[in-house]
């Protein structure tokens, strides 16, 4: 949804909530117009990947306080946003991060959002439908004039380390059993000093629990933890669907796959005379 707030000093139109965004955005247009300098802004050590992990390399990033609401109704915080120089349709994309901060739930059916406010109250605001609209429409030119543009405002905006190498374990390893059978082991450094190798070793076994040695070990989430159910209308009539032919291609694979699902544990055997849902396959880049 788009809405406006105070940022910084000034008031801010079309900022693009977007809870899929891990960080906050603010685009290099915006930030000069704001009259802030290239002095307020910190080094930012990370990327940011767009769509089709385009790499973006950031300017800095900046904290600057951000206000919801007017009067009493209102919620202010701290929020870091990093400065990108491409110009969008969106002036700034607030992130995950800091609507959490803000304690806000949006509803897109009522195209509101609640928050909690300095006072704890619980205030709202609408979204700024004429600039959505706008923000749309200029989205689409963009796309059709660049595909660069469109990886930008349609990001994920991940902060992630991609140019960094994992860590690799070092040294003269060496194998220890920590579960019942021989092939179920791990490695440590043969050169690591008695008195911290043999209380490490001992703690990896107290903890093999937590170790999965086939697929079928990984046994999910308690329901207590969290359940998925479906959002069923109590008054819903149920259609069933007919069954529909597959080629023997598609049909071998579904055997295959299932064969391995069920060998894994993560699926069991059902019988429903009526209520079957459709297997559907689909190709893959990679063409599997």
């Amino acid at each position: 949804m788009v809405v406006k707030a105070m940022v910084g000093t000034g008031l801010v139109r079309r900022i693009l909530v977007d809870t899929g965004a891990d960080s906050n955005i603010l685009f290099r247009n915006v930030f000069d117009a704001m009259g802030l300098k290239e002095s307020d802004l910190k080094n930012h050590q990370h990327g940011v990947m767009g769509l089709g992990d385009n790499y973006i390399k950031p300017d800095g990033t900046i904290s600057l306080p951000i206000c919801l609401g007017t009067g009493d109704a209102k919620k202010s915080v701290m929020a870091d946003f990093v400065v990108l120089g491409d110009s969008t349709a969106y002036n700034i994309i607030l992130g995950r991060k800091t609507i959490n901060e803000l304690s806000a739930v949006i509803c897109t059916k009522f195209l509101t959002m609640k928050f909690i406010t300095d006072k704890g109250t619980v205030g709202s605001i609408r979204e700024d439908l004429e600039a959505a609209v706008a923000c749309d429409n200029a989205s689409l030119s963009l796309r059709k004039e660049s595909k660069k543009a469109a990886g930008v405002f349609l990001a994920d905006l991940d902060v992630r380390m991609e140019d960094k190498p994992r860590p690799e374990p070092e040294g003269d390893m060496k194998k220890f059993q920590i579960g019942k059978s021989a092939d179920q082991f791990t490695f440590v450094n043969r050169n690591l000093p008695h008195e911290l190798k043999g209380p490490l070793m001992d703690i990896v076994r107290a903890n093999s629990n937590f170790f999965t040695w086939t697929p079928s070990d990984m046994s999910g989430l308690d329901p207590e933890v969290m359940s998925h159910q479906l959002a069923v209308k109590p008054d819903a009539r149920p259609v069933a669907r007919r069954r529909r032919k597959i080629s023997q291609e598609r049909a071998d694979e579904v055997a295959k796959q299932t064969a391995g699902l069920l060998e894994a544990g993560f699926i069991k055997e059902l019988e429903y005379s009526t209520w079957l849902s459709n297997v559907v396959l689909v190709k893959k880049a990679s063409g599997k």
